[in-house]
């Protein structure tokens, strides 16, 4: 996905970093195990959250064992083993990603969004086979954000809506069981959080580029000059619309029961989108991909 939903280093247990290293060495591991060694690059801090989330909401066994890696053949790490809804997990990954290339070759971005749809053709007819409900609710949601960004639709609600509203409905298709109101809302606006910073961060590209942006739609083109001088504008709302939807996502996760990955999902919910809050407000250029 995006790399938005990561943890606050500064305020993490070292039991819980090697905890959610595991999640993300095992969607890693398992990405490779069902797909092939270069889809690998697909793994991503979003989803190590979700693994994280749904392996404890579903109280699923969990086993995790120390395995060198084929990218540190030296050094070996905290994986978790594999399972069915890993499985599931690395499949709606590989969909995501191939949907989210695939957008980025309708947009114009260039080379670099071929490069991957092409190399992730093939992962993704096995993922579509293995895991076809799961692509159902994704290319739905794929053609509601279409539609979205070919009306100009002006309002960010609106227009984080279609992304939000899968990221509510994903983790019960992967589950293969309905969720309740507290995991669907929590999903939901973390989605949400994820489509607002991505628009912010790409807003400069997406202004060069004409493409579409919530946040241009919403406050105008004529008067974009850097993202600087938009954030300095528009800080007040920005922050607004931010905190508002980390507050629901953490109303949600309050209301909700954990058992092995409590301290950590906390503190995602809590300190790490706090701090890419900040750090998005408080950025000048694109940020660069975070390193956990």
């Amino acid at each position: 996905m995006y790399g938005y939903i990561v943890p606050e280093k500064s305020t993490l247990k070292m039991s819980d970093f090697v905890l959610y290293r595991s999640f993300y060495c095992g969607m890693c591991c398992q990405t490779g195990k069902l797909y092939g060694q270069l889809p690998r690059f697909t793994t991503n801090y979003d989803f190590a959250f979700l693994s994280a989330l749904l392996c404890d909401y579903a109280a699923a066994d969990i086993v995790i064992e120390e395995h060198t890696c084929v990218l540190n053949p030296v050094k070996k790490k905290a994986v978790l083993q594999s399972n069915e809804l890993l499985a599931r997990l690395a499949a709606a990954n590989i969909l995501l990603a191939y949907q989210k290339a695939d957008d980025g070759v309708i947009d114009g971005d260039g080379i670099k969004y071929r490069a991957v749809r092409s190399a992730l053709k093939k992962p993704f007819e096995t993922a579509k086979r293995a895991c076809p409900d799961i692509w159902s609710v994704i290319e739905e949601s794929y053609k509601l954000q279409r539609a979205v960004e070919t009306a100009d639709v002006v309002g960010v609600d609106r227009a984080a809506d279609p992304f939000a509203s899968l990221m509510r409905v994903l983790p019960e298709t992967i589950l293969e069981r309905p969720t309740d109101d507290n995991l669907r809302g929590l999903c939901y606006n973390v989605g949400k959080f994820v489509y607002l910073a991505d628009a912010l961060d790409d807003i400069a590209d997406d202004f060069k580029h004409k493409r579409y942006n919530p946040l241009l739609a919403t406050y105008g083109r004529d008067g974009f000059t850097t993202r600087k001088a938009f954030i300095d504008a528009h800080r007040d709302d920005l922050e607004f619309y931010f905190t508002s939807t980390r507050g629901r996502a953490g109303q949600c996760f309050s209301a909700m029961r954990f058992t092995q990955s409590y301290g950590l999902l906390r503190n995602i919910v809590f300190d790490g989108m706090l701090s890419k809050q900040n750090e998005l407000l408080g950025s000048v250029k694109k940020l660069r991909p975070p390193r956990i």
